[in-house]
């Protein structure tokens, strides 16, 4: 068994899966590293039209209509008493975790890469101020490249020493699943908060919600953290960080999934062609800021808007204006 490769994925999530099927597109030798033996449910099952396209490019579109997920031309959002209905202007969907993710890890697989589920990561392996693989339990993995792809624990980020910027003061979102499809997708607006409704399959339907101010009651559904957050830089010496492992936004973005795809084959493409690790952590960090203010734009909105919005705002700005190079 090999323990030398171009490129480790720390995470079998999307993000993971897709870096580690175009690093092999491009011929690279790759390991794929899954803490968890088997997919399990999370929340995140959301995807927007244009995952369709993400999916050709990853080789599992044709095993992706097979599982005949959900599809919506769009979703209602609520306030009180008034409705409308936004439309996609394509088909989006909604995906429950376990089977999408079980379709990427088998396309990654079939892509050629070495899949190792059931082992994690332990710790970054650095040799003078170069990622040059990973650590598990009684092995040495070593890599030109690692890439975190491991969620928003931020693996590589605590090991590093990377700084994670906060933006958003905390929150917490909780959700969960029900019995019964019910209708189509809703967003409801709740004085300074929200909560997400959609089918997920026949006879199940996934909610998420977050109260933007802050407070909770406890005890509760299970919670997230999902406080806008990013670590700077995500790419550098030997590392590339996708997903959430390099930032993170609340639910409400609804893109988190093709954030995950997107970054994950950005970094596959920059280990491939010598991009920089600088201008990969431009391009994910002007993503992050206009994500963030777009959600701050909707949040405003708010009956009240969150007393933290204006600073994190502010610093977004801050963040545009000053990339860190």
């Amino acid at each position: 068994m090999s323990t030398s490769f171009d490129a480790i994925v720390v995470g079998a999530g999307p993000g993971g899966c897709a870096a580690a099927i175009v690093c092999r597109q491009h011929g690279l030798s790759t390991l794929l590293l899954e803490a968890d033996s088997t997919p399990r449910d999370r929340p995140g099952e959301t995807l927007s039209p244009e995952v369709a396209g993400i999916l050709d490019r990853l080789g599992v579109r044709e095993a992706f209509d097979r599982a005949r997920f959900f599809t919506n031309t769009g979703h209602r959002v609520t306030r009180g008493s008034a409705s409308v209905f936004q439309e996609y202007g394509a088909l989006g969907y909604q995906a429950r975790r376990s089977e999408l993710d079980a379709i990427l890890i088998a396309g990654a697989r079939a892509a050629g890469a070495d899949v190792r589920q059931g082992t994690a990561a332990s710790e970054p392996l650095v040799e003078d101020g170069r990622t040059v693989g990973v650590r598990t339990r009684g092995a040495v993995l070593r890599a030109r490249f690692t890439i975190d792809a491991a969620g928003p624990g931020h693996w590589m980020q605590r090991h590093l020493g990377l700084a994670l910027l906060q933006i958003s003061d905390p929150l917490i979102a909780r959700f969960g699943w029900t019995e019964g499809a019910g209708d189509g997708p809703k967003f409801e607006m709740r004085g300074c908060g929200w909560r997400w409704e959609a089918p997920v399959a026949a006879d199940r339907r996934a909610w998420v919600s977050l109260e933007l101010d802050g407070k909770l009651e406890r005890p509760g559904p299970p919670g997230r953290d999902v406080t806008w957050r990013m670590a700077r830089p995500c790419a550098g010496a030997g590392y590339f960080l996708v997903g959430e492992a390099a930032c993170v936004l609340d639910p409400a973005c609804s893109n988190g999934v093709t954030r995950a795809l997107l970054s994950g084959m950005r970094a596959g493409d920059a280990i491939a062609r010598g991009e920089s690790a600088v201008a990969y952590g431009a391009w994910m960090e002007s993503w992050f800021c206009s994500d963030a203010l777009t959600l701050a734009t909707l949040y405003s909105n708010f009956e009240p808007p969150p007393e933290w919005l204006d600073r994190a705002c502010e610093a977004l700005r801050y963040m545009a204006m000053r990339p860190l190079l």
